[in-house]
């Protein structure tokens, strides 16, 4: 297995002592893309060309984002690359020097019904099974959490609540289907609200490369999604990642 030090997200999804035989089909090829670009990792002229027509841009990008936002349609296989993303920063990124003694790195998936949130965490320890050295790491089994000690990392799914973004060191907050999450103004649980007030949590991991990703498929023309893509879509010096596409062949794509 490819040390965590060199080892991107890209060559864990090709890796055949990995997540090579997970990810082989074609229909993921459009995912890779997406991931490249997020990571800031090099991309071939097919990656490319998909960058251009998903994002609007013209210029691809130099390094990784800190923001990214990702629409697409149901049964695009987001769900996956959510756990994909949580999985692979757990176990190969190294958040322990920006930790305080005893502190834990939480990558929290917040999720619009508790379904959906059990649906995540089913992939993310299926990709944690899927690797003998992976699942080695995992203490303790939680219907809400996958504990990793020795990583000094919580993955953490929750169904979405203001009262849950209080009082974490965050590494990563993946928000799926936000676009039906609450959208009222005069709301404190609404999803500008929540999104508000977890973002101070991300700033302690921020020199390790901490992630806010917004996924949804489209809903409408208001809230915190909304507001991003009319924002940052097609804005080739925009801070946030907007990625817009089925993503994956529907004729091939799986349930999530």
């Amino acid at each position: 297995m490819p040390e965590a030090a060199t080892l991107s997200i890209l060559l864990a999804m090709g890796a055949p002592k990995i997540w090579r035989s997970l990810f082989s089909d074609a229909s993921w090829r459009p995912w890779l893309a997406f991931l490249a670009a997020l990571f800031g990792l090099p991309m071939d002229e097919a990656m490319a060309e998909m960058f251009r027509a998903c994002t609007g841009r013209l210029t691809l990008p130099t390094g990784p984002f800190s923001e990214a936002a990702i629409i697409c349609g149901r049964r695009a296989g987001k769900s996956r690359i959510l756990a994909v993303i949580a999985v692979f920063l757990a176990c190969f990124v190294d958040w322990a020097p920006y930790l305080a003694p005893g502190e834990m790195a939480t990558i929290a998936v917040l999720c619009v019904d508790r379904a959906q949130a059990r649906t995540i965490l089913r992939y993310c320890k299926g990709l944690l099974d899927a690797v003998a050295k992976l699942a080695a790491l995992v203490e303790g089994e939680h219907s809400q959490r996958i504990t990793l000690p020795s990583r000094r990392v919580v993955i953490e799914v929750q169904t979405a609540s203001f009262q849950l973004t209080r009082g974490y060191s965050f590494a990563a907050v993946l928000a799926d289907e936000v676009a039906f999450w609450q959208t009222a103004e005069d709301s404190a649980a609404s999803d500008v609200e929540i999104l508000r007030a977890l973002r101070p949590g991300l700033l302690t991991l921020r020199p390790a490369g901490s992630l806010l990703l917004l996924a949804s498929s489209p809903y409408s023309r208001k809230g915190a999604l909304w507001d991003v893509f009319r924002r940052y879509y097609g804005e080739d010096k925009a801070p946030v990642l907007v990625w817009k596409a089925p993503s994956r062949d529907e004729s091939d794509a799986e349930r999530e």
